[in-house]
């Protein structure tokens, strides 16, 4: 059964985006000086590796398939007449998948942080500032898509270092195999101060289909 995950962020994301934190929140090295859950500052990088399972890359040999994933934000972008961070995000080559990069556009204010999803696109809540535990939002064209910040100091080993972080969880429901099945989607995604994001995985009903792990990053 092929199941394909139509989160809005790779984050990411995200998704991605995506998908993408203060001092005395953690190992992993310094904050650059910002105090953002996900740090816009020009030239900041992150390095990930990225877990598919075998419904998203349907020729891999079973167990997954691990891809090098990196986010770079490249500059700044006007999109109707408001600033957004513009991201580049590229997947490294496995073979026998070619490399994949694409741009994101993410901003930050007091209410939240925001990526831009569609043409001509929506800011898309992804987490609310400040977090609060329990505090539940929806986004805003797909009203089935539902955010909740689950924990606010969880602390989360990575290659990178441990963090402690805000958990965010996204849910919604999804057709699959033309309709025949509905699947429950979960995103758990993980924000450290000063670092952005830490982890990222997403769970069909009860199956690990994708994560997304931090190896290092440097916030300019």
């Amino acid at each position: 059964m092929t199941r394909m995950r139509s989160s809005a962020i790779v984050l990411i994301i995200a998704l991605g985006a995506a998908l993408v934190l203060a001092a005395g929140c953690g190992g992993g090295g310094s904050d650059g000086g910002s105090n953002s859950y996900l740090p816009l500052t020009l030239g900041s990088t992150w390095a990930y590796t990225m877990t598919l399972g075998p419904g998203l890359v349907p020729a891999q040999i079973p167990g997954g398939t691990d891809f090098p994933y990196t986010e770079t934000v490249v500059g700044i972008a006007d999109l109707q007449g408001v600033q957004y961070a513009s991201v580049l995000s590229r997947r490294e080559a496995v073979d026998p998948y070619p490399e994949r990069s694409w741009q994101q556009f993410r901003r930050e204010d007091t209410v939240a942080i925001y990526a831009r999803v569609g043409d001509p696109g929506y800011d898309l809540p992804v987490l609310m500032l400040p977090p609060t535990v329990g505090e539940t939002w929806t986004d805003p064209t797909f009203a089935g898509v539902v955010y909740t910040t689950v924990a606010s100091a969880e602390r989360v080993t990575v290659p990178a270092g441990t963090f402690t972080c805000v958990r965010v969880e996204q849910e919604y429901d999804t057709e699959v195999d033309g309709g025949q099945e509905t699947v429950h989607v979960t995103v758990r995604s993980w924000y450290a101060r000063g670092v952005g994001l830490v982890r990222d995985e997403t769970l069909e009903d009860d199956t690990v289909t994708s994560t997304l792990v931090l190896e290092s990053y440097t916030v300019e």
